[in-house]
């Protein structure tokens, strides 16, 4: 049996897990983590609203709701800041689950206790506009037991990508035929949310909340296209290059490429990380050998245009390091195999 010491760190360890896993969009695993976590500390009602945060990336709503209003029953003395925490995530739980007067309350309740609480506004607004409209059925909705959980309309999952410059955080969304009028993008320090309204009724909704680096709101933006949402997020640290698009990131480093160069075609943060290790040797004096061949690439992508640097990231990456293209015409619409030199054979790490 463990004492209370070494479950702690242990609790420890798995949460940091999960939060890896969460931040990496595996969220089944985040879930298993967090329950994990749970199960050593049952009272903690930070783990809880943690967990509650990855069901609603599920759309378990009904799970999400239970683990918020357990996080808020173990908070009746906890910290404000905790307790408006709990209360917004109620809230916007519940309006997801279109019982928008339960809702109103409890992110009314959450301003209360802290107004900067992140993305607050944008829900209240949401929510303050659907609760008119729910008063305006009320003969219907009496016949319905609003305390029973109702079941979560159907949403729409989107495909969406990333990737950056010195300058720019740009994601693709991508969603066809959208209206503009349609779509409602908020920008926020260090978190933004997108709500769009489709045709079929139901709404897509992309919340990134923290992102990891804060961005400028309002020097940031966003186009819609035939295919696709285009957001540009404008760094508020301008040449830091980051490992990761959402939570904590502590693998975000300085870019060798000069200001305004051109796109660093990354679309995850291990794109990044991997380009990181070709490029880091840009400085060295007087390189020889292998050294100079890979100077003399480093440099060709330095001063290379964005379809060239995508084509020599995509065909390095997925080659294994035995390809490196610069013709994007060629690579970009297909996966570069590995190319071992003659009289090798590709294997495996662990063979």
């Amino acid at each position: 049996m463990m004492n209370v010491s070494e479950a702690t760190k242990t609790a420890a360890k798995i949460y940091a897990k999960a939060n890896d896993a969460f931040f990496d969009d595996d969220y089944d695993e985040a879930v298993q983590l967090f329950t994990e976590i749970i199960k050593l500390e049952p009272e903690n009602a930070e783990f809880l609203l943690r967990r509650c945060q990855v069901y609603q990336k599920l759309n378990r709503l009904n799970d999400a709701l239970r683990d918020a209003e357990k996080a808020l029953q173990l908070l009746a003395q906890g910290s404000r800041s905790l307790l408006a925490r709990a209360h917004l995530q109620l809230g916007i739980i519940l309006h997801r689950l279109e019982r928008y007067t339960e809702a109103q309350k409890h992110l009314e309740q959450s301003k209360e206790l802290n107004p900067n609480e992140k993305t607050l506004v944008t829900w209240l607004r949401k929510n303050t506009e659907k609760v008119p409209k729910v008063e305006e059925v009320k003969k219907e909705s009496e016949q319905i037991d609003t305390k029973a959980p109702v079941a979560a309309s159907s949403k729409l999952t989107a495909r969406y990508e990333w990737f950056q410059n010195d300058t720019y955080i740009t994601i693709e969304v991508f969603i066809k035929k959208v209206n503009p009028d349609d779509v409602e993008l908020n920008f926020f320090e260090d978190s933004l949310s997108l709500t769009v309204k489709l045709s079929t009724g139901s709404d897509f909704s992309l919340e990134l909340d923290p992102l990891a680096h804060k961005i400028i709101p309002t020097e940031s933006r966003y186009t819609v296209l035939s295919t696709k949402i285009e957001i540009k997020l404008k760094k508020a640290d301008i040449g830091i290059m980051w490992g990761a698009l959402e939570g904590e990131d502590n693998k975000g480093f300085s870019a060798p490429i000069a200001k305004g160069s051109g796109i660093n075609n990354a679309p995850s943060k291990a794109y990044a990380r991997n380009w990181d290790k070709v490029t880091k040797e840009l400085d060295e004096d007087k390189p020889e050998g292998e050294q100079a061949l890979n100077a003399l690439f480093q440099q060709i992508y330095k001063d290379a245009d964005p379809d060239t640097k995508r084509a020599m990231m995509k065909s390095f990456i997925e080659s294994n390091g035995t390809c490196l293209s610069t013709n994007w015409e060629e690579v970009g619409s297909k996966k570069v195999e590995t190319r071992p030199p003659d009289g090798m054979v590709a294997k495996k790490y662990t063979e």
